[in-house]
């Protein structure tokens, strides 16, 4: 465990040291949207791009106030040379600030490989055939980059790795509805798995869950459905746990969105993995309201769960527009729901911890 939660503090140095060692290239990635798969069978490393709780002095001389935090975080990290030794980036077509960053990190930083790759906006037949001609794009552009082909096989073996680490992750999530791990502990092993190579995490991963199962079940007072727009630590599910909250489901890009569909039919895995990202990643940008509410009842199925807290970071138009429906969808099956707008800084994570402790002793009465 120690190794998988110091992941994301040492992320940065060892990218780097993989990259000297291996003589590879490493890319950036945002969302959950990419075919991370790709890069993989290309050799190459696909690391998360993430923010950090601190004043984004660099990036606000880019944005207005009044946008979302977390890709100014992102961009803020980018320009204190933070990411100085990534040797690309791919930018999905998400949402308003997510697309910003193409045009930002390519005007304003010496990366040598920028690329856009156009998520389709609807979910259909016809959605799934044009992003399997766009992944062929991307497929070729990645090969020019890394000078390595991507071959069927080189590709089904890269979703067979991916496959496993996601198969292995949901293993995790019945750990913590057994309160063998807790909510805040998976946040952390999941934001691993987007640091590292994927075989490697694989390894560290089978060798923590066969830890996680001699453990003795804590005891689970308060247990909880948490909804999140984007939250790229476990410092909020570290509060929620530390007022008496124990989170046993999850619907976050950096929690279960990222890990619980896998790539079907590898006959062809072009179009198995446009399937699979167009159709399977169960974020409001792209899907209707009554589809997320679907994906939302299989996270919850046989999961015992007391109340709902959901957590949208300030402009982030799509989960906010969803809210009121999302809410009501919670309450209809019984579950009282807390809500938080805001930008996730530490000064607001300490005014967030009085309303999290009623909402508990409410539940817990």
């Amino acid at each position: 465990m120690e190794k998988l939660t110091g992941l994301r503090q040492d992320r940065h140095l060892i990218a780097s040291k993989w990259k000297e060692e291996t003589g590879r290239k490493v890319i950036g990635v945002f969302c959950c949207n990419v075919p991370e798969e790709l890069i993989y069978a290309a050799g190459m490393l696909p690391v998360r791009i993430m923010g950090e709780h601190e004043d984004s002095s660099e990036g606000n001389l880019h944005f207005p106030t009044n946008v979302c935090p977390y890709p100014v975080s992102c961009i803020d990290q980018a320009l204190k040379g933070r990411y100085d030794y990534l040797d690309g980036l791919v930018v999905p077509n998400v949402c308003d600030m997510i697309r910003s960053m193409y045009g930002t990190w390519k005007l304003n930083l010496s990366i040598p490989y920028v690329y856009f790759l156009e998520v389709p906006q609807r979910i259909s037949t016809e959605g799934v055939e044009f992003f399997r001609e766009i992944l062929v794009k991307f497929k070729d552009s990645l090969e020019d980059l890394s000078g390595r082909e991507i071959t069927d096989q080189s590709l089904r073996d890269a979703i067979d790795v991916y496959n496993r680490n996601r198969h292995l992750l949901k293993q995790a999530t019945s750990l913590r509805e057994e309160g063998l791990i807790s909510g805040s502990e998976l946040q952390d092993v999941v934001i691993s798995s987007m640091l590292i190579p994927k075989e490697d995490h694989n390894e560290l991963l089978v060798r923590y869950l066969e830890e996680a199962e001699k453990r003795e079940p804590v005891e689970q007072k308060v247990k909880l459905f948490i909804s999140a727009s984007m939250l790229d630590d476990n410092n909020f599910l570290d509060l929620i746990e530390d007022c008496g909250g124990h989170i046993t489901a999850d619907d976050m890009p950096t929690g279960s969105r990222y890990f619980f569909y896998p790539v079907e039919d590898h006959v062809d895995p072009l179009k198995a993995l446009a399937e699979r990202y167009l159709e399977k990643i169960a974020c409001p940008r792209k899907m209707l309201p009554e589809r997320r509410k679907q994906f939302i009842e299989e996270v919850l199925d046989g999961v015992d769960v007391h109340g709902a807290i959901i957590h949208n970071l300030k402009a982030c138009d799509c989960h906010l527009y969803e809210y009121p429906y999302l809410k009501a969808v919670l309450e209809e099956k019984g579950f009282p729901v807390l809500f938080f707008r805001g930008e996730e800084t530490e000064t607001e994570l300490e005014t967030q911890r009085d309303d999290i402790e009623a909402f508990i002793e409410m539940l817990q009465g």
